[in-house]
């Protein structure tokens, strides 16, 4: 009988491990921390500063990145962003994938080829409202606990800066 149940453990791990999650995902960990982030943002006309926390933790068997961006309130930004990302990677178009949404109702659908020396860029389709434009994320590694983050939107076939930011841990 424990020859038995052996036999179905062993089988179980080996078909799990089919599902397991993929090693091209480790290059993403750099992300898996809690930041604490300083910018600007002008996606409304005038720049306003901020400070946020971005939280970042594998979930669902380790195949997604979950991150949480919650900027704080102040007089200057009185309708902070709140927002969720995930992060993943697809294993048939050897692509890097981003998943985001937001608390103003915006979402983008983004895809990476991954990090080219310390810098990765994401390039998706966002959604605002009753608008969308290219969208592009730059994120670039300042060090094993800083990095830079800037976000542009392209306008008449123009990117435009929408947002900065510094991040260490």
């Amino acid at each position: 009988m424990k020859v038995r149940y052996a036999s179905l453990a062993l089988s179980l791990l080996v078909s799990l491990s089919a599902f397991a999650a993929d090693p091209a995902l480790k290059n993403l960990d750099y992300f898996a921390h809690t930041w604490q982030c300083k910018g600007s943002q002008s996606f409304t006309g005038s720049p306003i500063n901020f400070t946020e926390t971005a939280a970042a933790a594998w979930i669902l068997g380790g195949n997604w990145l979950e991150a949480s961006v919650t900027q704080m309130k102040t007089k200057a930004n009185p309708q902070p962003l709140h927002g969720r990302a995930h992060l993943g990677y697809d294993p048939e178009s050897k692509r890097y994938v981003l998943l985001w949404a937001d608390n103003m109702g915006g979402y983008e659908v983004a895809e990476s080829g991954g990090w080219d020396n310390n810098r990765i860029v994401w390039e998706g389709t966002a959604h605002m409202g009753t608008s969308s434009a290219k969208g592009r994320d730059v994120f670039t590694k300042a060090g094993p606990k800083k990095m830079t983050h800037t976000y542009e939107l392209e306008q008449n076939g123009k990117w435009t800066e929408a947002m900065q930011e510094t991040c260490t841990r």
